[in-house]
């Protein structure tokens, strides 16, 4: 009887919701920039409920499909926690900018320009752009946190078992006997 296949989707979808809901928020999302730690935490998460909810030993391969559909969940929850949050964040862009200037920072002549700019990067066009980059992205850093979450939480295939004593042939005894 052959191998049952994982279910893959449930924990991936678990998994990437909670990671993309992260990497979303503003302050909390940056700790995306320490080797994209939401996504391969969460990645490695899905793989412990994949690892969980399957009797037999999970592969590489299996920790690398659970993440990198880990990866694409999260970069669709990242993108669609974005959208609402895009004006706080552009208002914390400019508070942070004006702070800076008030410090000394030496800032761009023509600042209010760019930032008045960065606003028309709300289209449809440039969200499915951004949706597409992060996706790519997400889903390679999530196949990696997958295969590191089963090398850690994984169950170990079992090695094989000895056979049966009866199948082991006798043995001659410790040596040739010496009989003169």
């Amino acid at each position: 009887m052959p191998a049952q296949k994982p279910e893959y989707f449930r924990p991936a979808l678990i998994a990437g919701a909670v990671a993309g809901l992260l990497s979303g928020l503003p302050f909390i999302g940056a700790a995306n920039c320490i080797c994209c730690l939401w996504i391969v935490g969460g990645a490695a998460i899905a793989a412990k409920l994949l690892a969980a909810n399957t009797a037999g030993a999970l592969t590489a391969g299996d920790g690398a499909i659970v993440g990198a559909l880990t990866g694409i969940v999260a970069a669709v929850a990242d993108s669609l926690i974005s959208i609402p949050l895009k004006p706080f964040s552009m208002d914390l862009a400019r508070r942070i900018l004006d702070k800076a200037a008030e410090l000394g920072g030496e800032m761009p002549a023509n600042l209010d320009e760019i930032m008045a700019g960065s606003s028309g990067f709300t289209s449809p066009g440039w969200f499915l752009i951004g949706l597409f980059l992060t996706a790519a992205i997400f889903t390679v850093v999530g196949a990696l946190g997958g295969i590191i979450g089963v090398s850690l939480f994984g169950r170990k295939a079992l090695p094989p078992s000895p056979p049966p004593a009866s199948a082991i042939p006798p043995s001659a005894g410790p040596g040739p006997s010496d009989a003169a």
